[in-house]
């Protein structure tokens, strides 16, 4: 697509909020945008920019791909990264609503437990080629 490695550059550790969401979406409108040379002023859809390009919005989805893929490498070894994931470091957890978090992002997408994944990760053929549907957004985000 549009360079995706430079763009996405430690995209596997960020946690996604709705307004993540939605600036990761317009910034792949305003890189559409700039490639037709087509102005703010001239008002035309996001719609119609990605018939004219004949493509698809694939930058979130492609960072979903990214952080799953991640994952799998953070299963299958045995480190502080993955105690970290698991949550086996001990602290006190601070007041108020709980944030998002990386692992709240990946439950979501897949509807399935750590442990789950965890087994599925051990075979890297089979985590590869298992493809959770969640990952292709089907309705806009909110």
């Amino acid at each position: 697509m549009l360079g995706i490695s430079t763009l996405m550059y430690a995209s596997e550790t960020w946690t996604l909020s709705r307004d993540a969401k939605n600036k990761i979406d317009a910034f792949e409108m305003w890189i559409y945008r700039k490639m037709l040379k087509v102005s703010n002023k001239d008002r035309m859809s996001n719609e119609e920019v990605l018939n004219r390009l004949k493509a698809k919005k694939e930058l979130l989805s492609e960072l979903k791909n990214i952080k799953l893929q991640y994952m799998g490498y953070i299963l299958r070894s045995s480190g502080l990264q993955k105690q970290l994931l698991e949550g086996k470091v001990g602290s006190r957890r601070l007041r108020g609503k709980q944030r998002n978090t990386w692992w709240a992002d990946i439950r979501k997408w897949t509807g399935k437990s750590l442990y789950d994944l965890a087994r599925t990760a051990e075979n890297r053929t089979k985590w590869r080629t298992w493809h959770p549907e969640p990952l292709r957004d089907k309705e806009p985000y909110k």
